[in-house]
């Protein structure tokens, strides 16, 4: 059951963040994008299927049942980003790129003292 905050929601975002969820979902549930592409085109076909309804009753029912879902297909093991909190990178100091150009600072000293002039 989909919490408090969530049930407050108007209709069109309920739908949006439940398929966008639904997605990331997906990836997680996905060992590669090529496996992803079909189920990600399954979920959408079933999101447009249901885009012309007008019964509320029905709607309010296919929501709940369609959070249930999400609920009960979490992946134990999300994919998290190395970067993001959480990650295998998170907190550790990235290494600098190297530079190519390495500028010449006797000559921009120079340059500060307005001996060019």
């Amino acid at each position: 059951m989909a919490s408090e905050i969530v049930l407050a929601l108007p209709h069109k975002l309920r739908v949006m963040r439940m398929y966008r969820t639904g997605l990331k979902e997906l990836i997680n549930w996905s060992s590669h994008r090529h496996e992803w592409y079909p189920r990600a085109y399954a979920l959408r076909q079933e999101f447009e299927d249901n885009r012309n309804l007008s019964d509320r009753e029905e709607i309010r029912r296919k929501l709940e049942h369609g959070e249930e879902l999400l609920a009960r297909f979490r992946y134990w093991e999300p994919v998290v980003k190395p970067e993001f909190i959480g990650g295998t990178a998170y907190g550790i100091n990235p290494s600098q790129p190297k530079l190519k150009f390495v500028p010449n600072y006797d000559y921009l000293d120079e340059y500060k003292k307005g001996d060019h002039l």
